[in-house]
Formats: C-alpha cells, structure tokens, sequence
C-alpha cells in the first residue's frame, strides 16, 4: 500500500509551474540555476521535465504564445496578415530574448500550430499553398529578425551590441558629396521608435506579397 501511495503521488513540480518560473526569471538571463532557484527543486526534478535548456525555452515561449489575444483568421487577408505580424513583433518585444531564441531555432508546437494556421487562412483566402507559406514566413521572419536586432541594439540580451545613443554617434568621416542626407536618415532610423520602424518595412512586404504572391498577381 505505502508503495501504491508513492506511485500516486503528484509530481512536485508542472510544466504550468516551469513556463511560469521562465518568464519571470526572463529569456534574456534563463539559466537552469535560476528556474530550479524560482520553484525550489532540485536538478534532477527539472531534469524530468526539461532535459536541457532548449527545452526551457520551449515551454516558456508555449506559455507566452497561449497568454496573447491573437487576431481573427478572417477578412481580408493584407489586413489579417499585417494584424498577425503586428502581434507577433509585441509578443516578443512583451519577452525580452525571445526573438533571440527563436531566431537560432527553438520553435515550440505551438508556434508550429500557429504559423500554419495562418498559411491556412492566406490559402483560404485565396494563395496557393506554396505563395501562402512564403508570405507567411516573411511576416514572421520580419517580425523575429526585427526584434532581434531591437534586442541586440538595446543590449537587452546579455553581452549583445551597444545602445542605440552611442551607435548613433559612432561615425566614421565621409568624404563623399551627397552622402550628408544618407547619414541623417540613418541615423534617425536607429533612434527611430522600434515599433514604427517595423510597421514602415512591413508594408513593404505586405505590398510585395500582393504584387508577387497574392491571388490578384495570377489573375
């Protein structure tokens, strides 16, 4: 009896319990020292739930996909598309190293689940499934690669790039006529709001779906 009691009992610690302490210790600073620290087990309870720290990862970023409010897969699909991009750039921006991590390969099921649904709804709308899978991995890879960079220029990553302030004002001379203008713009560009910036290059590529890859460009 004590031995069926022992197999009975509850694990000490959930996956609910492991995405939870992720979060709150942060992509950007994820250690298995300090999850085990945040729930108080040992290493080999973590162990059993995650082998590694990849694993970490996933189920953190299971648990912060689950919490966001994900536009409709409805309407239109330029608008839809552009919702999905806009939400998926906030979710990361929400997890500072997020983008980080997905940007080196660690994408969770639901991840998965979510970008296919999205080919899905372009598909529906009308895409072949091939075009409704290269648009759908632009927005997406816009919106990871954006936010990484936004994570490396903030230094918002442990030992990533220099604050955008000072690469602002790290210039070499310019010898060449003209280039007064480009300078200028560059340089706004890198102190430019991160968001905003990301908007701007999205409808470029929301226009470049339409013209290359939408139903109306096989008409």
């Amino acid at each position: 009896m004590a031995e069926l009691a022992r197999r009975g009992r509850p694990p000490r610690i959930t996956r609910d319990d492991i995405a939870a302490a992720v979060l709150e210790v942060g992509f950007a600073q994820l250690t298995f020292a300090a999850v085990r620290e945040r729930l108080s087990v040992g290493e080999s309870t973590l162990y059993r739930h995650a082998p590694d720290r990849d694993e970490l990862v996933r189920i953190g970023l299971d648990r912060a996909l689950a919490e966001v409010s994900w536009p409709k897969l409805e309407g239109p699909w330029r608008p839809m598309l552009e919702s999905y991009g806009h939400a998926a750039w906030r979710t990361l921006a929400k997890y500072p190293g997020s983008a980080t991590e997905v940007a080196r390969g660690i994408i969770p099921a639901s991840m998965v689940t979510l970008f296919d649904s999205v080919c899905a709804a372009l598909v529906a709308a009308g895409f072949t499934p091939e075009h409704a899978v290269l648009a759908g991995d632009l927005v997406f890879d816009l919106a990871t690669d954006n936010r990484r960079g936004v994570e490396q220029l903030d230094a918002l990553v442990p030992g990533t790039g220099p604050k955008r302030e000072q690469l602002s004002g790290h210039w070499p001379e310019q010898p060449f006529a003209g280039h007064s203008a480009v300078r200028e713009s560059v340089r706004a560009v890198i102190l430019a709001e991160p968001f905003a910036w990301f908007s701007t290059k999205l409808q470029v590529v929301l226009s470049g779906i339409e013209s290359s890859l939408g139903p109306a460009a096989r008409v």
